[in-house]
């Protein structure tokens, strides 16, 4: 595994946003975000009272407390002593004796575990949707960086994705020695080659937790919430704070403090490293990250020695293609076309950690011909990758420099967070030419011209249409004022999109869904037009035109852009 370099934490927190910037060696490497209005409440502890039991849905619902508006639903295998502690561990390896210790276990039914007014310590696995409240489980679990901690169910598992059976051995007795008596462990796939002591960190921070909140659940009188879901900042010293963390600096005072009392609390031997951002600059203008998040949202990402990326997103996959650009090296191709991919997969590994991307990746190098060059972009690009927290699987380089791979998707990419589709487009990426717009237009006319009543047939579209018609194909114009003894007039309109245009007091909306309900017309003449029918006829053109477009808009594609 490649050496971590040291990192820097910069918390970013003053406002109704919190966003994280993880820089190693100077560069931004990673980057989260959350907005505390989408803050939802799984993972949030509850005193809660049984209000009804259901043996003939084998549910109970549970009161939270009186912030909590609607009553939450308890499933029997999600009771203690229900017998069904065995599905937290299907992931994991256990071991032959806790195995049959569960097996030998009796399946048991919700009214004989719980009764109307039993207190219970609960925790949100589901949001309340609608008219449902939430859905609560008696498996408290609290995740830490390298596994879940579970307080009453007296077992340690080991994720079966760990290939290695001595590392397995390894984490096991580690987890085993360190963890509370009565109390389980589950050791994630992200702790594999971890070292010791981060292992025992993780274990020794999440029993702190517990013992804090059995602590609060003593003194707290009546139902509510007795510990809150982690939110960014404090997550970020769980997940992210290390040996290897040369600090973590915070903008905001409040934040500050907070995060130093936990850190204080939890890993007192990292204290030293939560500092305060001191100086007039917003701490995301000091240490360069806002020019790299604007690089992380663009198509193509610039190389220093003039080469480029070109990072496509799709529903199914994510297609890199790695080009040479202005670089032309001082020595022959195959050297310079190899330096190219050398330096373009250290970026391609930065850029999947920056963007979040996960799911299937293929990265189009440029061709190198000697195996030996393409083995040691590999080994570099391999490298580059052993750096990141999220597990990646590659194959080697083909014969025409494609690397397939895949990385574990474990939130949404960046550009599901920080982007929506273009209104115009509708995530497509392109609309249609002001040259095709115009032809549209006139064949619109020749359809429709002739059922316009009155003397005079009304134009309104773009002024760049208008000016390509007028200029270019005031013959045929002509032609279709003579076909329909009707004077044809052009009326620019700034405010419209290329693709929206009226004629005879009919939107383009309106003119192509009647297209589609006739049978001899199968298809649409207008095709990208996207305003919506309701709204788009009557008086008051660009304000109707303006307010149809956006509806349209925003039902369209989901591809983004």
């Amino acid at each position: 595994m490649s050496p971590i370099s040291r990192q820097l934490l910069a918390v970013n927190s003053e406002g109704p946003e919190t966003r994280v910037g993880v820089i190693e060696d100077g560069v931004l490497r990673e980057f989260f975000v959350e907005r505390k209005r989408d803050r939802g409440m799984v993972g949030n502890i509850y005193r809660g009272r049984v209000q009804r039991v259901l043996p003939g849905m084998q549910a109970a619902f549970v009161e939270l407390g009186p912030k909590v508006e609607r009553s939450a639903f308890l499933f029997v295998a999600d009771v203690l002593g229900s017998g069904e502690e065995r599905k937290l561990f299907e992931d994991a390896d256990v071991g032959d004796d806790s195995r049959r210790k569960r097996e030998a276990r009796a399946n048991r039914r919700i009214e004989e575990l719980l009764k109307p007014g039993n207190e219970v310590i609960c925790q949100v696995v589901k949001d309340p949707v609608a008219q449902k409240g939430a859905r609560v489980t008696n498996f408290v679990s609290l995740p830490g960086r390298y596994g879940v901690f579970m307080p009453g169910v007296d077992q340690v598992g080991v994720s079966r994705r760990i290939g290695s059976d001595s590392e397995r051995q390894r984490l096991r007795a580690l987890v085993d020695q360190a963890r509370p008596r009565d109390s389980g462990f589950i050791v994630r796939t992200a702790a594999e080659r971890a070292k010791d002591q981060e292992i025992i960190d993780d274990v020794d921070y999440l029993a702190r937790l517990w013992g804090d909140i059995v602590q609060r659940r003593q003194n707290q009188h009546g139902l509510g919430l007795i510990h809150e879901e982690l939110d960014l900042p404090l997550r970020t010293v769980r997940d992210l704070l290390t040996e290897d963390t040369e600090a973590i600096v915070i903008d905001d005072a409040e934040q500050y403090q907070r995060v130093r009392r936990f850190t204080e609390a939890f890993l007192p031997r990292f204290v030293d490293k939560i500092r305060r951002h001191e100086g007039s600059r917003a701490i995301f203008d000091q240490y360069q990250i806002e020019p790299e998040l604007r690089t992380a949202l663009s198509r193509r990402v610039p190389l220093k020695s003039g080469g480029s990326l070109v990072i496509d997103q799709g529903e199914a996959l994510t297609a890199i293609d790695v080009n040479t650009g202005s670089f032309v090296g001082s020595d022959n191709l195959e050297e310079t076309v190899t330096r190219n991919n050398l330096e373009a997969s250290a970026e391609v590994a930065r850029q999947l950690r920056l963007r979040n991307i996960g799911g299937i990746i293929v990265v189009d190098f440029v061709d190198m011909s000697k195996e030996g060059n393409r083995s040691k972009v590999w080994e570099a690009f391999s490298g580059e990758l052993q750096k990141d927290r999220s597990r990646c699987n590659l194959t080697r380089i083909s014969e025409l420099g494609l690397v397939e791979m895949t990385r574990k998707r474990t939130r949404e990419s960046l550009h599901h967070v920080l982007t929506e589709p273009c209104p115009t487009c509708e995530g497509a990426g392109v609309v249609k030419s002001t040259e095709t717009m115009a032809y549209e237009v006139l064949r619109e006319v020749r359809r429709h011209g002739e059922l316009a009543d009155g003397e005079r047939l009304e134009i309104e579209c773009h002024p760049r249409v208008v000016e390509i018609i007028t200029r270019d194909e005031r013959e045929y114009l002509d032609f279709l004022e003579k076909k329909f003894q009707k004077a044809i007039a052009l009326v620019p309109q700034k405010s419209w999109r290329y693709d929206q245009y009226r004629i005879a007091g009919k939107m383009s909306s309106e003119l192509i869904a009647s297209e589609k309900k006739l049978p001899s017309q199968g298809g649409s003449a207008g095709g990208q037009s996207s305003e919506s029918a309701d709204g788009t006829s009557g008086g008051g053109g660009n304000r109707t035109r303006s307010r149809g477009g956006r509806g349209g808009s925003r039902r369209g594609g989901s591809n983004r852009r």
